[in-house]
């Protein structure tokens, strides 16, 4: 794991500047590409992430290498995926050096993070990145949902989604998102990360979060079809939040799921019936999602939210 006496700090907004120069790169906005340069950070995402030499971690859009280069002198392997092929070229160049680095091109939204190995996964993998924008919200969900096997996450990402998958009931940034993240992990804000830490500079500021998996089981019944539900029910009741629940979720969720139905599933959880998305749990949407689907009308299968 050890870099050659002549590899250059890549945390370094002079380095960025000239390796994508060399390259005859420019950052494409559309990909999310501001590149983390603050050694400092990184210094905080290593300390937030915990990481110890036997780790495994993925790291999603390595950019020009500085949270990478961090990585691989610390853990003993690291995925690191990469959309930009001008950017891959760049990663092999500068990073090349390490053995324990396994360099993907790759979309992260499409990538399926199973395939990284053969048969199983090792224990514990952690995912460490400063996530695209555009993606983050989404791509947290679908491994929390997808990989039971990626335990922690320490990921940047832009400060309005950090507030969305941090916030709690009654809050304003209380969302779908908050729920989907919050019934299946633990979620904390680390720190708020300026956008003079990024090159180029975004026109936002970031909030690195860490997501810990919880360890019990969440769904009262053992098929995906349940899950499957608790997202519908969760994506119509914030589809249309500034509606009671009742109304909300009576016309999207199901024949034979009637506002009544809402109303009396409400009541058996000793919710007042009137209520709105934003004041349920996320554990008080999963109970109302297994009352409501057993009000499906026979013959109706659970709906699959994609």
């Amino acid at each position: 794991m050890d870099a050659p006496p002549a590899s250059r700090t890549l945390a370094s907004p002079a380095v960025a500047a000239a390796l994508l120069d060399a390259a005859g790169a420019r950052p494409n906005r559309s990909m999310g590409q501001n590149f983390l340069v603050d050694a400092n950070i990184l210094r905080i995402i290593s300390q937030a992430a915990e990481l110890l030499p036997f780790d495994t971690v993925i790291e999603v859009g390595s950019g020009l290498g500085a949270l990478t280069q961090a990585l691989v002198n610390t853990v003993g392997r690291v995925y690191a995926l990469e959309a930009d092929s001008r950017l891959v070229r760049i990663l092999e160049h500068e990073l090349g050096w390490a053995t324990n680095l396994i360099l993907v091109e790759a979309d992260a939204a499409r990538f399926d993070y199973a395939t990284l190995w053969d048969g199983e996964p090792p224990d514990d993998v952690k995912m460490v990145s400063n996530l695209p924008y555009q993606i983050a919200a989404t791509l947290v969900v679908d491994c929390l949902k997808r990989y039971p096997w990626i335990r922690e996450y320490t990921v940047m990402v832009q400060r309005e989604v950090a507030n969305r998958l941090a916030s709690g009931p009654g809050s304003r940034e209380y969302s779908a998102a908050s729920v989907r993240v919050q019934v299946r992990a633990s979620v904390s804000k680390v720190i708020r990360v300026s956008r003079n830490s990024f090159y180029p500079r975004p026109k936002v500021d970031s909030a690195l979060l860490h997501i810990v998996r919880s360890e019990r089981s969440t769904w009262r019944g053992s098929d995906s079809g349940t899950e499957a539900f608790f997202d519908r029910v969760v994506s119509a009741a914030f589809g249309q939040r500034r509606k009671k629940l009742s109304n909300a979720l009576s016309s999207d969720v199901g024949p034979g799921v009637s506002a009544d139905a809402v109303r009396e599933a409400l009541r058996t959880l000793g919710k007042n019936s009137e209520i709105r998305a934003e004041d349920l749990s996320p554990d008080e949407f999963v109970n109302l999602a297994s009352l409501l689907e057993e009000r499906l009308e026979p013959g109706i299968s659970s709906p699959v939210v994609e």
